[in-house]
This record gives C-alpha cells, structure tokens and sequence, in this order.
C-alpha cells in the first residue's frame, strides 16, 4: 500500500495519474483494510499498521476516492497534496509551494 502512495502521488505530481488503473488501485488498496480492527496493512491478509493505514488513506484521498460517499460522513475529509501527503488547506496556510503538473491524457 505504502508503494501505491509513492507512485501514485508522484503520477499526481508529473500530470500523468491517467497511466494507471484508479479503480484497480482502490480495490487493492481496500483489500488491505482490516475489517475485523481498522487500519491498512501493506498488502491483503497481513496485520495493519499505522504506517500503511496513513499512506492508504492518502492514497484514498488523492484518488478521490471519498468525493463519491456523500452523505456517509466522509465530506469533513480534505483533498491531501501529493507532494506534502498532508491536507491542502494544511499546506496552503503553511505557505508550502510545489509544482505540480495538470493532468495529461495520452
């Protein structure tokens, strides 16, 4: 999961997140939730930590994944900047700057 992270937040950065299969992404990433106590692990049927519960969230968030779960309690969450990992309204008060690509279909 954390690899997921580390790729996709660097597709985000570059304007290239339409090489890879988001949806595919997602699944994976929610086969690594623990649905017995909470939390991510690194990949499917390990123990989550909150290293990999951290990074899949983000990836989660980068994804857009929670923009579609309206009314489920998700709309509090903020979109996360791919460079920081942290909330953009975080990065924005802190006045952090990073280039980041637009989108680029191929």
């Amino acid at each position: 999961v954390c690899y997921s992270w580390w790729i996709l937040s660097s597709l985000s950065i570059l304007g290239r997140t339409s090489w890879i299969d988001c949806d595919k992404l997602v699944d994976f990433i929610s086969k690594c939730q623990d649905q017995d106590d909470g939390g991510i692990s690194d990949r499917p049927g390990n123990m989550a930590d909150i290293f990999h519960t951290f990074f899949g969230f983000c990836g989660l968030l980068l994804l857009r994944y929670f923009d579609h779960k309206e009314g489920e309690g998700f709309e509090a969450f903020d979109n996360i900047d791919p460079t920081y990992a942290l909330p953009v309204k975080v990065v924005q008060r802190l006045g952090l700057k990073a280039q980041v690509l637009a989108d680029v279909k191929i």
